[in-house]
């Protein structure tokens, strides 16, 4: 199934693009609108993960 621990996948459909990571914590996020820009995806991936570890800090 997957060979690579990210990558991205279609549906069986072809109507969604996802975003996955195989090893854990396993993830498979929907990508709505495709990827145009890889550079501003990761831009927002790793702003994402500041608000994740920022989140953990407060509990």
């Amino acid at each position: 199934m997957f060979k690579n621990v990210y990558g991205f996948e279609y549906s069986e459909d072809n109507k969604h693009l996802y975003l996955y990571r195989k090893n854990p914590p396993r993830w498979r996020m929907e990508l709505e609108n495709g990827v145009e820009d890889t550079r501003k995806l990761a831009s927002t991936l790793n702003k994402a993960a500041e608000f994740l570890t920022k989140r953990d800090k407060n509990k």
